[in-house]
């Protein structure tokens, strides 16, 4: 409890010493009638959170991908919230269609022409902006990707004409690195200059309930108040075993090109596990991603929109005594992607695993957003 209390911008000190420094110092706090004006503020503050709990939510979904952030409102519909999508973008057709397929609404395409003032008024934005320019499997260009790394200020624009309450972005885990975090500093400072409490987290899917190890940016912003990530969620790792899909029958032939060969299977807890790698018999290399065999019995590695080798994508496994890479159902199950996930009449299986690797993890974005 606080024993000295300015009295005329009031802040209030456990120690005296600093409450003695804060009255001598040479920039004079603000008057009184800014404390009846914060005041005012705060009431306001607090009716804003008490009707942001009580009515229908709505949200955009920005580079809205296979829709991950939609799932994930859809999972947390109750009868006393309701979360709604008013609008939806990406400049990529084939994903427009895809979630028009699964949720009825048909996204717009390029960000950079959008109408800004057409979006209806909303209160999340969501935006897994497009990683490329900070991943480490791109140029790592930056801001200075003309083309995708600047889209987060058309994001930007969008924030400053509608104003929502809420933003929650989600990047790869470089993006706090790159340019000696030049970048992401940029980004922050951006938000707050407009009000925002920030908040971020790497945020690892296995940890989430997803058979899958992701790690991802997340960033919270908030003008309602400064968001708390909670520690993960659970203790007990989902192997892949869950959500292997019996009736595959493709499997790999590899003996003609590929040595097999075992690796050591110490390894730390909750780790992937990797039991063998596969060697090329004429060039005697091997052991990159998507040359690596593992275990169905531990969480799998990253699934990702780029990678060479036999096991290109999702990596590969050995099952029933076999190898081979992961189909779409079981890659959409690694997402936490229901069943009925509709995709087939749209895009072809190699496309579909694409645009699995740029997607984001549905259950770590419900459990962001449950804590909101």
């Amino acid at each position: 409890m606080s024993n000295y209390v300015c009295g005329k911008c009031g802040k209030d000190f456990k120690q005296k010493g600093h409450y003695n420094r804060h009255i001598n110092k040479k920039t004079p706090c603000v008057s009184d009638a800014k404390i009846k004006e914060y005041t005012v503020e705060q009431k306001i503050e607090t009716i804003t959170i008490k009707e942001m709990s009580n009515k229908d939510i709505r949200y955009i979904d920005l580079f809205c991908g296979l829709g991950a952030f939609h799932t994930a409102f859809d999972i947390l519909n109750t009868k006393d919230k309701k979360y709604t999508c008013v609008f939806a973008c990406d400049i990529d057709k084939n994903i427009r269609k895809i979630y028009n397929e699964n949720y009825g609404i048909t996204p717009e395409g390029d960000i950079n022409t959008i109408n800004i003032h057409s979006i209806p008024d909303f209160d999340i934005l969501c935006a897994g902006f497009p990683c490329t320019p900070f991943s480490i499997a791109g140029k790592k260009e930056g801001f200075d990707d003309k083309l995708k790394g600047n889209l987060f200020h058309s994001t930007l624009k969008i924030i400053d004409i509608k104003e929502p309450p809420t933003v929650i972005l989600e990047n790869v885990k470089n993006l706090l690195s790159i340019n000696n975090g030049e970048t992401f500093n940029t980004i922050k400072e951006e938000l707050q200059k407009r009000g925002y409490f920030v908040s971020f987290k790497l945020l690892d899917s296995k940890y989430y309930g997803s058979p899958q190890s992701r790690q991802r940016l997340f960033i919270v912003a908030s003008k309602i108040k400064k968001y708390t990530f909670t520690p993960n969620p659970v203790a007990e790792i989902t192997p892949v075993s869950s959500i292997v899909d019996k009736n595959e029958t493709k499997f790999l032939n590899y003996e003609e090109k590929y040595n097999l060969i075992k690796c050591n299977d110490k390894i730390p807890k909750n780790s992937c596990k990797m039991l063998y790698k596969l060697v090329h018999k004429l060039t005697n290399k091997g052991g990159r991603q998507g040359e690596r065999v593992y275990s169905i019995d531990a969480c799998g590695p990253t699934i990702c929109a780029s990678s060479g080798g036999p096991g290109a994508k999702t990596g590969l496994y050995y099952i029933d005594e076999k190898i081979r890479r992961l189909n779409v159902i079981e890659g959409l199950k690694m997402f936490g992607f229901n069943d009925g996930y509709k995709w087939k009449t749209i895009v072809k299986d190699e496309e579909m695993l694409f645009y699995l690797g740029n997607s984001i993890v549905v259950n770590v974005a419900k459990s962001i957003l449950s804590e909101l």
